[in-house]
């Protein structure tokens, strides 16, 4: 293990001083459900902002003069873990949401993303380019900032996804030619990893329970929304696939109940919100109509926050089960991820 330099000694101290409090609980506003973190303004110079899900803005001092973007919350949404260029390259960073002093976390001089936190909120993973500009994923302590790569066996990989209990994090082997090669699963603290699929799969996503895994497959052709069952010796049975469609449907995230998952669509004119149940029955169309929906995540309440673009303008909109809409915000950036 390499030794921290003082510089690095002093950011970990502050890191956890602002953090520290976060991982120990509380209860300030920010960890009160309902609140949805997002970036806002123009790309190169978006902010993170905080809004409720009555489309009321909550105040914080997390605003500067560089791109700040890719904002995730900590387990108990004391914390924001975000990606920012305010230093010259765009490097993770953690912030307290009630504001105060906003942290480095990591500091490569290359471009950092796909932050993700543990269940426990005291550890990061993130996707970073090798010397070669190669994906990799690595993980790092909030306690001491140490950056340990996940893993030496593929060319490279993406999409780290932590499993809820911590045991696995999940994540996509590339080839030299940046296509997917499979999923695995890689034991952060040990040295276990299971390979669970040998086939173009992406963007795995656990649910909430544990015990199932949502991904993206084009192994029959297309981009098709699949579901493995999984328990902590690894997958348990076969993959099944939910979605039978020419278009292509991607992005998906699971239900509070982790018996539904939310996805995009192109079936319709446009990227559509649909969703269907684990087994893949019960397909409800959201949205229909020719405007893009770009990014969704379901709530804690039950409830989706997807990112449309209406009239070129892109807005955050909130939709009941039952597809009721209700538009909160303007001006959010294309294709900004919001975290609820």
């Amino acid at each position: 293990m390499h030794a921290l330099s003082l510089n690095s000694r002093r950011r970990v101290a502050a890191l956890l001083a602002v953090v520290g409090a976060s991982l120990a609980g509380g209860c300030g506003l920010f960890s009160e459900p309902g609140l949805i973190v997002h970036a806002v303004g123009e790309e190169g110079e978006r902010d993170i902002a905080v809004v409720q899900t009555d489309g009321t803005e909550v105040p914080t001092t997390l605003a500067h003069d560089g791109d700040d973007f890719g904002p995730v919350w900590s387990p108990n949404r004391q914390s924001i873990a975000f990606l920012s260029d305010r230093d010259g390259n765009v490097e993770l960073y953690v912030a307290r949401a009630d504001g105060g002093t906003v942290l480095r976390a990591t500091n490569t001089g290359v471009a950092e993303s796909q932050p993700t936190w543990s269940p426990e909120g005291d550890r990061l993973a993130y996707t970073s380019p090798d010397a070669d500009g190669k994906p990799q994923i690595y993980w790092l302590r909030l306690s001491d900032l140490i950056p340990h790569r996940l893993q030496f066996r593929s060319e490279s990989e993406v999409d780290p996804a932590w499993s809820p209990k911590g045991v696995w994090i999940a994540f996509a082997s590339l080839d030299a030619e940046g296509n997917s090669q499979g999923l695995s699963l890689r034991n952060p603290d040990g040295v276990d990893e299971l390979r669970i699929s040998d086939s173009p799969d992406r963007s795995p996503v656990w649910s909430p329970d544990g015990k199932k895994l949502a991904f993206v497959s084009e192994r029959d052709g297309d981009q098709e929304i699949y579901v493995l069952d999984v328990d902590e010796r690894g997958p348990v049975g076969s993959a099944r696939r939910l979605t039978r469609h020419p278009g292509r449907d991607f992005a998906p995230q699971w239900s509070p109940d982790s018996k539904r998952i939310v996805f995009l669509s192109d079936r319709g004119e446009s990227l559509d919100v649909l969703t269907v149940s684990d087994q893949g029955k019960d397909l409800r169309e959201l949205t229909r109509n020719n405007i893009p929906e770009v990014a969704v995540r379901w709530g804690g309440d039950g409830r989706i926050v997807f990112v449309s673009e209406p009239g070129g303008l892109s807005a955050l909109f909130i939709v009941d089960p039952d597809g009721t809409q209700q538009q909160l915000t303007s001006g959010v950036p294309p294709r900004s991820q919001p975290s609820w």
